[in-house]
């Protein structure tokens, strides 16, 4: 099952209202993702300060989830999204072929980068652009 297969169960068993193309959050939706997200993300940054792995990995996985129910409450097509935004991760080698890192280990953009296109993504959605 996807991770929005996954997500659209949850909703659908907790009675969560969904759209079904894309939107933009309501002011107290925006306001929730974020304090959500910003809860799980503290929560990560204490696993790692106490150096607990089960936690490390809980955290990470409820930052995950939390963004892909947010997402797909507000008409987001997760999968597509992550499928577009690998297809450009991808894009990003070298002319050689290989990964570019940074000094801090951020993988660069090489010369064939090509930028996720989104918008083609979210317009496949329903999106209505105004």
């Amino acid at each position: 099952m996807s991770l929005e297969q996954q997500v659209n169960q949850f909703n659908t068993t907790y009675n969560v209202p969904t759209s079904e193309t894309p939107r933009l959050p309501t002011d107290m939706e925006a306001t929730r993702l974020h304090n959500l997200i910003l809860e799980e993300l503290m929560e990560l940054n204490d696993a790692i300060d106490a150096g607990d792995i089960v936690e490390i990995a809980d955290a990470i996985a409820d930052i995950i989830y939390v963004t892909a129910q947010q997402a797909v409450t507000l008409g987001f097509p997760v999968d597509a999204l992550l499928r577009e935004v690998q297809r450009s991760n991808m894009s990003k080698l070298g002319a050689d072929g290989l990964p570019i890192f940074r000094d801090d280990g951020k993988v660069l953009k090489g010369p064939n980068f090509s930028e996720p296109n989104i918008t083609k993504v979210l317009t496949e959605a329903g999106y209505e652009w105004v």
